[in-house]
């Protein structure tokens, strides 16, 4: 149920940050194993994107990093309600030792989060068939599936169960300003908090954060800067190897024939989940060549040429273009002319792409509308690891923001590894195709121009991976192999900010299954909490909480 700050009264049992995928997963999950939580967030019912006084973190210029508003959503279904909905699952090998991938060892291994992933793709209504074909394996390269969802937001998606469950209680425009932790117990107390202008104090066996990877990561970094030995101190994990992904085009696929496109082109399963078929190395191949994982896909050329007889492609180029800004228009009426005579002097098939046009993206809505080419030649993207990198982080500014709390500043880099990986990867799969008689890679550049092209493309802050990684020691972690944090005996951290590596999935689904087994452990975990690592705060004076919230965290 929904409710005001006068909630935050009751005893609960769980109390969790961050109402977005993960969040509501973790959520979701413990009021199925009947735990009494509460369910906190920032933004209101109706997720939006932050304002820019909201902002936690300022992007320097020239870093391959998107801002607050392009990587963040607060309320209720966070960024759910405008991401593209693909949920895809982590691969064994990213999980084991690659002696090629540098500070990437897992205390778990993918078998034991792969049991949530079927409670993962419910929660966000991807389910797979059982009549869905498997993945089809070969020599060095296998075709993989990614699912999308049938409802991209989330809370809407589970809308029913949020508000009938009698063991959840959600209170929104709830902002954390401090963490109450005892350093003597080791323990997390109460929450400090401010709900409509008030400042309220939340009290919970177990606290879980499950606000984004940079807002955890903050969260913890006001703490540690009032208690300097947590998280191994200021050189330690926390912070650091923060990771996306790279993704962009650097050639294009010709297929062999239209059979062969076919197979890797968008299809609907019996419960209605959208499939693609990928391209993506086997674990040897990798290991051989020494790369991190990778997925391929085609896509559509560029629809901006307008090409004879092509009705399909002009009519969605028209469309695309038809709300251009004053500023656009004379430039966005020359490029649409061509496609306009394109349609006119092909008036037949020019309504039959009108009615394929809104049977796909309005009846069926599919994800990406794909226009077979005569050709078969189609743009080739690719989503690809990042390697972990110590020296890629997140850090306190000295700059607060208008609760006082201290903001982030971002040095989020990639590495010329990760550039060359892609390129490698591209090499191995044109030869690949030429064996198998599949097709042929053209390539956007001379393969000396090849790693630049992946540089150039190269930007993230989306995925947020990294931050607060799991580890077996708190010397190279931040969690344990439970999402605990090392060093406080009731406080959890949700997300992707726990992962080693960061695959070539979209972490959504991982994410949302790790949540789920988070939920599974906690159950089995409230009976007892074992006090911590005993720490001393730092000398009063040196960083400190607001006043008014101070008092109350030592109530």
């Amino acid at each position: 149920m929904f409710a005001d700050a006068h909630a935050f009264s009751a005893p609960f049992q769980v109390c969790i940050v961050g109402a977005g995928p993960v969040g509501l997963a973790v959520a979701l999950e413990l009021c199925r194993l009947q735990i009494r939580t509460l369910l906190i967030d920032a933004g209101a019912k109706r997720a939006r994107r932050p304002h820019p006084n909201e902002a936690s973190f300022d992007v320097c210029e020239g870093q391959n990093h998107g801002g607050d508003r392009e990587t963040l959503g607060t309320g209720l279904g966070g960024t759910s309600v405008r991401w593209g909905g693909k949920c895809v699952e982590f691969d064994d090998i990213d999980f084991a030792k690659r002696n090629y991938v540098g500070d990437g060892n897992w205390p778990i291994s993918h078998g034991e989060l792969s049991p949530f992933y079927e409670r993962a793709r419910a929660i966000l209504g991807c389910d797979a068939d059982l009549d869905e074909p498997a993945a089809i394996e070969a020599p060095g390269f296998f075709r993989s599936l990614e699912r999308w969802t049938r409802v991209r937001d989330t809370a809407a998606a589970n809308g029913k169960e949020l508000h009938s469950s009698p063991y959840l209680t959600i209170v929104l425009n709830t902002r954390v300003h401090s963490i109450g932790f005892d350093p003597v117990a080791g323990t997390v107390r109460k929450l400090g908090v401010s709900c409509m202008g008030h400042f309220h104090f939340i009290s919970a066996q177990h606290f879980i954060l499950a606000c984004g990877g940079r807002g955890n990561a903050r969260l913890l970094l006001n703490l540690q800067a009032e208690f300097p030995e947590l998280f191994s101190g200021n050189e330690g994990p926390l912070g650091r190897f923060y990771m996306g992904h790279l993704a962009g085009e650097i050639a294009q696929v010709q297929f062999s024939s239209s059979g062969q496109a076919r197979s890797y082109r968008f299809y609907k399963s019996a419960n209605g989940t959208f499939v693609r078929g990928r391209f993506q190395p086997v674990a040897q191949l990798q290991s051989e060549l020494g790369i991190s994982n990778i997925a391929m896909w085609p896509q559509n050329r560029d629809i901006a040429t307008a090409v004879p007889g092509d009705t399909t492609s002009s009519l969605g180029y028209v469309l695309k273009n038809m709300n251009s800004n004053s500023e656009n228009r004379r430039r966005t009426e020359q490029s649409i002319a061509p496609h306009l005579w394109n349609l006119a002097r092909n008036p037949l098939k020019s309504i039959s792409s009108a009615v394929n046009l809104f049977h796909k993206r309005v009846l069926l809505h599919e994800p990406h509308l794909f226009v077979p080419d005569p050709y078969h030649l189609y743009r080739l993207r690719y989503h690809a690891e990042q390697v972990p990198n110590r020296e890629s982080r997140v850090f306190l500014s000295q700059v607060r923001d208008r609760d006082r709390s201290l903001k982030l500043d971002v040095s989020f880099s990639y590495s010329t590894q990760d550039y060359q990986s892609t390129v490698l990867a591209h090499q191995a799969l044109d030869l690949w195709l030429a064996r198998q008689g599949v097709g042929r890679l053209v390539f956007m550049g001379e393969p000396q121009d090849l790693e630049r092209l992946v540089a150039m493309q190269a930007k993230d802050g989306y995925h947020q991976i990294g931050v607060t990684r799991m580890s077996a020691n708190r010397r190279n972690g931040v969690v344990n192999a439970d999402c605990r944090v090392h060093d406080i005996a009731n406080l959890f951290v949700a997300g992707s900010s726990v992962f080693v590596t960061s695959g070539q999935a979209n972490p959504t689904l991982p994410a949302v299954a790790m949540a789920v087994r988070l939920a599974h452990h906690i159950r089995g975990s409230l009976s007892s909490v074992v006090p911590a690592t005993k720490l001393r705060p730092r000398p009063a004076g040196i960083l400190p909480p607001p006043s008014d919230i101070a008092q109350g965290l030592h109530d």
